[in-house]
């Protein structure tokens, strides 16, 4: 079972309180407090509206040593350190504001310091540093270097190679003179073999099989 309405919705006034309605409060609520409760204060006060429009009325605008415009620096800080401690407990942290409410608190908050308090709380990124930002700078397009396949062998100097491996120049007359007889420059010559005193003959022209020789007596 609900509690029954204080007043008539339909028949109470609504909207925006004018200065004569301000004046017709702040009297009454000075002399008689709330004349016992704020349900049958309108009826008392002469003033057609709701019990709780009165009392908010009452708390939010015309209470004494309320402060209203801009917010200071220092109650900004405070109230950002207070809402990262306790949440958003509006009537909490207006105690700890003397002369500020909770509902202009709250109002605050949403229209300027919101933004301004997850904005400071953002962890920042951290750029790279030591050896992973060399190694991003020296990498293209910022590749990770250890994931690419290593590098092919360098090619082989072959003619650096065989002037190692030459002897004298013995080596690299003899592929001369064999590339000259296989291209028909020179005549072919036989080539004696100490060890065995076999003689060979080389051949007369590319592609040919090389033929038997005589063997000395």
């Amino acid at each position: 079972m609900g509690r029954s309405p204080c007043c008539d919705k339909a028949s109470v006034k609504r909207g925006p309180w004018s200065r004569e309605e301000d004046a017709i409060l702040r009297n009454f609520v000075r002399r008689f407090a709330n004349a016992g409760n704020w349900i049958t204060l309108p009826q008392k006060a002469g003033l057609n509206r709701c019990g709780k429009s009165c009392r908010l009325r009452w708390l939010n605008y015309l209470r004494p040593a309320l402060r209203h415009g801009g917010f200071t620096d220092e109650e900004d800080s405070l109230i950002l350190s207070l809402y990262g401690d306790i949440g958003s407990r509006w009537s909490v942290i207006a105690a700890k504001l003397p002369g500020r409410t909770d509902n202009d608190v709250k109002n605050h908050w949403n229209t300027k310091l919101k933004k301004r308090y997850y904005s400071l709380t953002a962890a920042p990124s951290t750029p790279p540093t030591g050896g992973d930002a060399v190694a991003s700078a020296d990498s293209p397009h910022g590749v990770d270097q250890s994931s690419l396949p290593p590098p092919p062998p360098a090619m082989v100097n072959l003619g650096a190679a065989l002037a190692t491996l030459d002897d004298g120049g013995e080596l690299t007359r003899e592929s001369e003179q064999l590339y000259a007889e296989l291209m028909g420059l020179i005549e072919p010559q036989s080539t004696t073999r100490e060890s065995t005193g076999e003689v060979m003959s080389s051949p007369s022209s590319f592609g040919t099989s090389p033929t038997a020789s005589s063997f000395a007596a």
